[in-house]
């Protein structure tokens, strides 16, 4: 586990995940609702509510704010960058989207975690985090 001192020089701003896992996820949710309608069969709106819910989670957005960190959206947290640590490093997109496998995992003092998922951030995104807490990028 890494534990670090966060570098200010890497992170300052507004972070938004992948827009393109947004668009599919809305395009996806659609062709779900026709489909259902077209076919009259209600069921098929519960996979269009499971697209409709990824599509809810890339709404969200990460704001970094000198050593702390708050996402906002489905699963708010607030993270303090001085004590953080790299918890689990994630794995392959499809792995953690498909399989339930863990994603990068970044735990405080106080025990706040952030969860970046790589379906849904991009990967320099990922690494200037874990740059900022002291880790090493490519474990």
């Amino acid at each position: 586990m890494a534990h670090g001192s966060a570098s200010a020089a890497v992170l300052t701003g507004e972070y938004r995940p992948n827009s393109s896992t947004a668009t599919w996820a809305l395009a996806v949710t659609t062709g779900w609702i026709v489909l259902a309608f077209g076919l009259h069969d209600y069921g098929l709106l519960f996979p269009g509510a499971m697209c409709f819910t990824v599509w809810l989670q890339c709404r969200q957005r990460i704001v970094v704010e000198g050593q702390t960190v708050y996402r906002v959206g489905l699963r708010p947290t607030i993270l303090d960058l001085a004590t953080a640590e790299v918890v689990a490093t994630g794995g392959r997109w499809w792995h953690e989207l498909f399989f339930l496998g863990r994603s990068l995992q970044l735990r405080d003092a106080d025990g706040h975690r952030l969860y970046l998922e790589s379906w849904l951030w991009d990967a320099p995104t990922r690494a200037a985090f874990v740059e900022a807490i002291g880790g090493d990028p490519h474990s």
